[in-house]
């Protein structure tokens, strides 16, 4: 099962909508670029993500009063504080719902997954402790890459193989940086960094 996605379809208030996420770097995202520009040509998805707004969701906060994005940061901060840089990298696709009607389109990934794992539950911690209640479902790391599949059949899963293969080093990266984001609705990209916080264990 997923995270809640940083975009959904719920109606705005006015206050910003926040979520947290690792970044990819800026070579990845024009890999990922790449890869969705062969895979609209080949799977019928209503919604497609923009290259730019790639990113690995930790938490989904959600509408935040204003002045609260600070116990957010600060928070944020104390996680980085004792975090050190992990390497991960972009592996596979598949799909999220049935076979007839997929929800997302992901992109998957590995390397060091249990750090990544263990990051987004300190995350998780740390919105509870300020008031975010705790996703409950188990946490699925991925890249959504489109939503909404809008095909008459079953999805043809052949252009999702060898997607990404796992011996490519060039999918590689080094995760050492989280970033608070506010989500646009009806932009594109439609995601804006707030703040960028480097790892600095030790540092």
């Amino acid at each position: 099962m997923t995270q809640k996605s940083p975009n959904n379809d719920k109606p705005q208030t006015g206050q910003p909508r926040l979520f947290v996420a690792v970044p990819l770097p800026a070579e990845l995202k024009s890999a990922v670029g790449a890869a969705l520009n062969d895979l609209k040509r080949q799977l019928p998805f209503q919604r497609w993500v923009h290259p730019e707004d790639v990113h690995i969701t930790l938490k989904f906060i959600g509408e935040v009063p204003p002045g609260s994005a600070a116990a957010i940061e600060r928070e944020l901060e104390r996680i980085a504080a004792r975090s050190n840089p992990f390497e991960l990298r972009l592996q596979g696709a598949g799909t999220f719902g049935s076979a007839s009607s997929p929800r997302i389109l992901w992109a998957g990934l590995g390397g060091k997954l249990p750090l990544l794992r263990s990051l987004q539950a300190d995350v998780e911690q740390a919105m509870a402790s300020i008031g975010y209640a705790p996703e409950e479902r188990s946490y699925s790391p991925h890249l959504t890459l489109a939503r909404h599949y809008s095909g008459s059949g079953p999805i043809n899963k052949e252009p999702l193989e060898g997607l990404f293969p796992p011996e490519d080093r060039r999918l590689e990266w080094t995760a050492d940086r989280i970033v608070l984001y506010r989500s646009h609705m009806g932009r594109s990209p439609m995601y804006e960094p707030l703040r960028t916080i480097v790892f600095h264990a030790g540092g």
